[in-house]
């Protein structure tokens, strides 16, 4: 139920940024003379090739359900409990390019990223919290995601949304039953964000940016020594990752030849 509602809520979320993009256009077609095909003399063109790098923090909520019995949520046949919740905050860096293309004051765009962060967090078990510990870490975000924007004089204002993916970590240890279960998963799902550029010189420009990612995992992690029958079992972990984050950016835009 957790993937299916996630994917819904990518869908939607996917299908209105399509039908922002589409109506933004439209808008622009209805009121831009056709003769406009770039910005008005003297205005600062975004349209180009560009490529950059961001800084900045990031923060998370992370919701674990184990759907099965298993070895760390049982006490023989009693299932204790099947919720865990984490929090995590850190540094963000990457990688970011893409490509716009203004008409008139409107900028349309589509841009790729890869940002590292170590948002991890590891805490004792809510169900025998003297005996297990759980943890979990996101160590690498990527995002495909279109772009609608306004521009005016050497200032660019934008809106963003497309695919989320992320490297996942998830762990439930008993150091003292000699018992370890984890799984490192790559985890799909959607992004949505907005941000802000100024045009310092022609061809570089500074930003700031906030952008939410949500993710989704469902997993059977790995438990050699779980055993099986009751009371024992490997846990199957459906985790809600939710992350957001601030950055500042650096891009360098190569504009079209003429």
């Amino acid at each position: 139920m957790l993937g299916f509602a996630r994917m819904q809520a990518f869908r939607a979320g996917g299908a209105a940024v399509a039908l922002l993009m589409l109506a933004c256009a439209h808008v622009r077609a209805d009121s831009v003379p056709a003769s406009m095909a770039g910005p008005s003399r003297g205005e600062t063109d975004w349209s180009g090739f560009y490529i950059g790098g961001q800084l900045g923090g990031a923060w998370s909520s992370i919701d674990w359900t184990q759907t099965n019995a298993n070895f760390f949520n049982t006490l023989g046949p009693v299932v204790l409990g099947t919720d865990t919740g984490f929090h995590a905050s850190s540094a963000a860096g990457g990688v970011l390019g893409g490509y716009n293309h203004q008409i008139d004051h409107l900028v349309l765009g589509l841009e790729l990223g890869a940002t590292a962060v170590d948002l991890s967090d590891r805490r004792p078990s809510p169900f025998f919290p003297a005996l297990d510990t759980y943890s979990t870490k996101v160590g690498w975000l990527a995002t495909v995601a279109g772009r609608v924007g306004f521009a005016w004089d050497r200032w660019l204002v934008y809106g963003r949304g497309g695919w989320a993916g992320g490297n996942v970590e998830v762990t439930l240890d008993s150091p003292a039953a000699g018992v370890f279960a984890t799984k490192d998963s790559w985890a799909n799902g959607w992004t949505l964000g907005a941000g802000g550029e100024y045009m310092l010189w022609p061809g570089v420009a500074l930003g700031l940016a906030y952008d939410y990612v949500d993710l989704s995992l469902d997993e059977t992690t790995v438990c050699p020594a779980c055993g099986v029958g009751v009371g024992f079992g490997t846990p199957v972990v459906d985790a809600d990752y939710d992350i957001q984050s601030v950055s500042a950016r650096l891009s360098f835009i190569f504009p079209p030849s003429h």
